[in-house]
């Protein structure tokens, strides 16, 4: 068992984002291990948390990097998906609360199907 720590991230659907999180962890888990294909162990995740904060987007949406220019995203909104790959990062650099000590961060994205897709994002240990 490798303890290399390994950023993962990705997208689920599911009423809610633990029950996306845990479906998702669920059919993980029942994957074969590939060694040539590194994947973290999302069994160790103990929390999820919605991050609900848009102000680090404010800067990049309006254009203006380095300067303070309100968001216009509301907090909570749904994001694109380039606009949470982007927050998610920038979380993930400045290791914000959500991704400490085995947590998992979750942004909503934009409506595409009947229920709500989250970008999952954090920190945790390799597979295998």
């Amino acid at each position: 068992m490798h303890l290399d720590p390994m950023v993962f991230r990705f997208t689920a659907s599911g009423p809610s984002a633990d029950t996306a999180f845990k479906l998702h962890a669920a059919t993980d888990r029942d994957l074969p291990i590939d060694p040539f294909a590194r994947r973290a162990d999302l069994t160790k995740i103990g929390q999820v948390t919605v991050v609900r904060d848009r102000s680090a987007l404010g800067p990049v949406i309006g254009g203006y990097f380095n300067m303070s220019v309100p968001s216009s995203v509301p907090y909570g909104a749904a994001l694109g998906e380039d606009d949470a790959d982007w927050l998610a990062d920038r979380l993930i650099e400045d290791d914000a609360p959500c991704v400490r000590s085995g947590g998992a961060g979750a942004l909503l994205l934009e409506a595409t199907g009947p229920e709500p897709t989250w970008l999952f994002f954090g920190w945790s240990t390799q597979l295998g």
